[in-house]
């Protein structure tokens, strides 16, 4: 019996040290499931006032996911992305290399803050074929850390 108590609080005690708060999730469907280069995509995030001001002063995390079937006939293993965060009239810009077993997630140049909303996100792909086929959609989450 003690073992099981053992058991179940360390099981509780990893499953809080990996929490993350999703404060954002949105995926962006490509057209005719072909990505053209000179095509971008785009989210506008926003986020509940409540949310940003709660979390104002955290590590805030981008975490890049395609879609699980889009990997299916995907021609290649990765998808390398240009990333632009528009924020506060200032443009950072980064490369992602997206795998398809497991993505990392990158760390995002801003700090939540309620009244810079809507944060902008444009991404590229940088691929050497200037069409890539088979990609159903790409998601991009927010996390807390």
């Amino acid at each position: 019996m003690k073992k099981w108590i053992y058991f179940i609080v360390l099981s509780c005690l990893c499953c809080a040290c990996h929490h993350r708060e999703s404060i954002y999730h949105q995926y962006r469907h490509l057209p005719q499931q072909t990505w053209h280069r000179q095509d971008s995509l785009s989210f506008d995030i926003r986020i509940e006032p409540h949310l940003a001001a709660k979390y104002q002063h955290q590590a805030v995390c981008y975490r890049w996911q395609l879609e699980e079937d889009g990997w299916r006939h995907y021609p290649y293993q990765n998808l390398m992305v240009a990333v632009e965060s528009h924020c506060d009239s200032v443009i950072y810009r980064d490369t992602i290399d997206l795998m398809q077993k497991g993505n990392l997630p990158a760390p995002c140049p801003f700090r939540l803050s309620a009244d810079k909303f809507p944060y902008k996100v444009v991404v590229y792909h940088l691929m050497q074929d200037e069409n890539l086929i088979n990609l159903h959609r790409l998601g991009l989450e927010i996390t807390i850390q």
